[in-house]
């Protein structure tokens, strides 16, 4: 089966929206007033008691992206003071702040879960756990540490993210998300030091220093299931698929569905001990072909050394989606035949492996949100920025996936976000030509500078007109 190109998973934000005609700030208005996002930050204690409303800044900030502004410091440069009306102390406190975005975004994912139905659809939906690397350049951000990155292979200086989402038959949702920090720091790296000893980012820090990744990725499904995240099976890679982790989670009563790795773990079957090669040899000669995917197939019951029973599902001819595929690039060798293993026995082979491609879901989330929702791209040097930042860009894309259930006629979410993108170009393009504008007025005066000498009248009648155009902004009472 060469399943580079799946069609569910050929980028959600990359293809263009049709079906959307509505202004972009009207459209997030309108899901910050349907979804209650007040009413969210207010029940997790996040407020401004003076100065600027906290969702008024929360709706500033998202919609960002969908204006191609990466930085506060590049928003206050642009002429759009008629678009929002804080200073530049106000984001930046903001963001800053150890507010309690962990509450906030449980608050509005369920009520996003109630809006959507998630637990009419319960039996189908997955849970999906990866870990993602955020390279960082600065040399004093807090926390700080090198994290092998998997698709540079090797060890790079950032964050390393482990994150939990929700597939359901319709769409990919980020769930939740926490960190986990190595031993090896660069130099002068700070550390945070929160002033709330109990608070949401004390709790973060705490988690990311003492917390394996397995031990926090358990910590993370006992609280999306506390909180009433709907799922029967947990997806996760090679990584991941250990008999002891596969044994903490079907205790929390979900079905584990992994890929496994070549090593020397030994699987119990027909009164003998094998090791995940051994097996395939006994067993290659049963293998499959099944119609519906193009790959050979064998599932063979195990019992894993720790008691757990499971089987395994070997395929030949199984290559993952490559997702940066470039036209004569090279591709990555694929071993000859891949193995995945499951703790839900019932499940067929053939059943099995579509189980499992849905993983791939969370790894376009990555891509996706990484290029166009700013995750990873937050600048600022403090710990609750980068908490902010992430939570962010989560926000983003259940805004965007909210939008896409609600209407029928759009297939992904890329589709959305190329409508938002066309919607937003209209002031960005007016931006552009503004600028050019201005430009060519400064170019025309300083010629006319070089060839004659201006007296102080004529110099007070050009001042006069370059005032104007700087304080004049084309954007206000725009209707087009």
């Amino acid at each position: 089966m060469h399943n580079r190109k799946i069609a569910r998973f050929q980028g959600q934000i990359e293809t263009a929206l049709k079906n959307f005609r509505a202004d972009l700030e009207l459209k997030i208005k309108e899901l910050f007033a349907v979804l209650h996002i007040q009413s969210h930050l207010t029940g997790a204690g996040i407020r401004k008691y003076e100065g600027v409303p906290a969702v008024y800044l929360l709706f500033v900030l998202t919609n960002l992206v969908f204006l191609h502004i990466k930085t506060v410091h590049d928003l206050l440069r642009r002429p759009l003071q008629s678009w929002f009306k804080a200073q530049k102390d106000a984001f930046y406190r903001f963001k800053k702040a150890e507010w309690s975005w962990g509450p906030f975004y449980r608050r509005f994912l369920a009520l996003l879960g109630r809006r959507l139905k998630w637990s009419k659809t319960a039996r189908k939906n997955c849970l999906i756990l990866d870990t993602t690397a955020l390279p960082k350049r600065g040399k004093r951000l807090e926390n700080l540490s090198f994290v092998y990155d998997h698709s540079q292979g090797k060890a790079i200086k950032g964050y390393e993210v482990l994150t939990l989402g929700l597939l359901t038959p319709r769409n990919f949702y980020p769930v939740s998300f926490g960190h986990h920090f190595s031993q090896t720091v660069p130099a002068e790296v700070r550390e945070a030091q929160p002033r709330q000893a109990r608070g949401d980012l004390a709790r973060r820090l705490k988690e990311a220093r003492e917390l394996t990744k397995p031990a926090l990725a358990l910590k993370m499904l006992k609280a999306a299931l506390e909180q009433g995240i709907p799922a029967r099976y947990l997806l996760v890679d090679a990584w991941f698929t250990s008999p002891k982790f596969c044994q903490d989670v079907k205790n929390v009563r979900l079905h584990v569905i992994g890929r496994l790795k070549r090593d020397q773990t030994l699987y119990y079957g027909d009164g003998a001990a094998y090791s995940l090669e051994q097996l395939y040899q006994v067993h290659k000669h049963r293998l499959v072909k099944a119609a519906s995917l193009g790959l050979s197939l064998i599932r063979v019951p195990v019992c894993c050394g720790n008691g757990l029973s499971g089987a395994i599902v070997f395929t030949k001819g199984y290559k993952e989606p490559d997702l940066e595929t470039r036209p004569g690039g090279r591709i990555k060798a694929e071993p000859p035949w891949a193995a995945f293993f499951t703790t839900d026995v019932r499940l067929n082979a053939v059943q099995v492996v579509q189980k499992y491609l849905g993983r791939w879901a969370i790894e376009v989330f990555f891509k996706e949100a990484k290029q166009r929702l700013g995750l990873g791209q937050e600048q600022g040097r403090s710990f609750a920025a980068q908490v902010f930042s992430i939570t962010q860009a989560f926000f983003r894309y259940c805004l965007l996936a909210y939008l896409l259930e609600r209407d029928e006629r759009s297939e992904t979410i890329g589709d959305l976000f190329r409508q938002v993108e066309e919607e937003t170009g209209k002031l960005t393009y007016l931006e552009r030509l503004w600028q050019y504008l201005v430009t060519f007025l400064k170019t025309v005066l300083n010629t006319l500078a070089q060839f004659c000498d201006p007296g102080p009248q004529f110099r007070a009648y050009l001042d006069a007109i370059t005032n104007t155009f700087n304080h004049f902004s084309p954007i206000q009472g725009c209707e087009t």
